[in-house]
């Protein structure tokens, strides 16, 4: 820290120099916010706190509130009395005061910071892919945790929960009024280890309670697939089970990367996931359902080959304040521990930013 602190005192003094050796009309502190154009555009679309490479020592400061005192004081203190600072110096400050990944992520927009342990891992963006257009200002947070998404006074984002057999029995007609109107109910999973494909306990429980309710549905399969092949058979055992449901929803694919050495998907190549992504998701659309890809951010900026899926919409989770997903995304999961009445314990939230029923 005394270190930075030296450096500090030595970019103060030459600035003092600089200001004398020049004219009071040719100093001044720069703002890189003060231009615009074409760059200052494209960071207003990806809902950039920076600009050509720096950042405001007042956004850090402000955006830290958000962080429940998670981001340190120390570091705060460190820039204080600064106007900027550059985003290679806020990267060497993350790994100093290990400030949190989401955090940082609010003024890094050209690459996904991922952290693993006390390090950070940056995985570029891919501007050749279709980019969304939300506008993170239009995010409203409320007490009880829920999140709606208000444009010009009207809530363009539809309130969704998923469940499994997990959540126990569901009293579906307190959910429904509790103003839950759509819900996602998990049809089977494939077990991680051996492999076998399992009904969930409580789906056909789940899905004819919620339909009679008036709740609109949508199921999920878990994946653990290995190969093109058995991601067909468990479209197919999917297709089976759906027969004779109203799906107002999608049939989405719910693939994870592997927790350790021991899942059976341990060490697949992001073609060979996405392979078996597509083989589901092609199965499924043939049958002529509506489906779509469920993952989490990391697993989708790196491992999946999403130039190849950009015929599907993808269901996005991330369990951030604001999300960091450049991509398109019609679904963002923001948090598993949401209170619905109905549901003991906490369930899955989402925003769902296209109406299905409607299109």
């Amino acid at each position: 820290m005394n270190s930075k602190k030296t450096r500090q005192r030595a970019a103060a003094l030459l600035c003092a120099v600089t200001m004398l050796l020049t004219s009071t009309t040719a100093y001044a502190v720069y703002d890189p916010y003060e231009d615009d154009g074409e760059t200052q555009q494209v960071a207003d679309r990806l809902n950039s706190l920076q600009y050509n490479g720096r950042v405001r020592v007042s956004d850090l400061r402000e955006v830290a509130k958000d962080y429940d005192g998670k981001v340190s004081q120390d570091f705060l203190d460190e820039v204080d009395g600064w106007s900027t600072i550059t985003v290679s110096e806020l990267k060497d400050y993350a790994v100093e005061y290990q400030l949190p990944a989401q955090y940082l992520q609010r003024f890094i927009d050209d690459a996904f910071v991922i952290k693993a342990g006390n390090t950070y891992k940056y995985t570029p963006v891919d501007f050749s892919l279709d980019l969304h257009s939300y506008e993170w200002d239009n995010l409203h947070h409320y007490q009880d945790g829920e999140k709606q998404y208000i444009v010009d006074g009207e809530n363009r984002g539809i309130k969704v929960i998923d469940v499994s057999g997990h959540q126990g029995d569901i009293n579906w007609e307190a959910v429904k009024a509790d103003g839950v109107n759509y819900a996602f109910i998990r049809v089977g999973y494939r077990g991680y280890t051996k492999g076998n494909i399992n009904v969930d306990g409580k789906f056909h429980q789940n899905i004819q309670n919620a339909l009679d309710a008036g709740v609109k549905v949508g199921v999920y399969f878990y994946s653990q697939a290995i190969n093109e092949r058995e991601a067909i058979d468990e479209a197919k055992f999917v297709l089976n089970e759906i027969e004779g449901y109203t799906l107002d929803l999608p049939v989405v694919f719910d693939i994870e990367g592997p927790q350790n050495w021991t899942y059976r998907t341990y060490g697949l190549s992001a073609r060979t996931f996405t392979n078996i992504s597509k083989a589901f998701l092609d199965t499924i659309k043939s049958a002529g359902y509506e489906t779509m890809l469920y993952s989490y951010s990391k697993f989708f900026a790196e491992d999946l080959e999403l130039s190849r899926l950009q015929d599907y919409d993808l269901w996005m989770a991330q369990y951030y304040h604001e999300p960091f997903f450049p991509y398109n995304f019609k679904i963002w999961q923001y948090d598993y521990t949401g209170k619905v009445d109905g549901i003991q314990g906490g369930v899955d939230m989402n925003i769902l930013f296209l109406d299905y029923e409607a299109n």
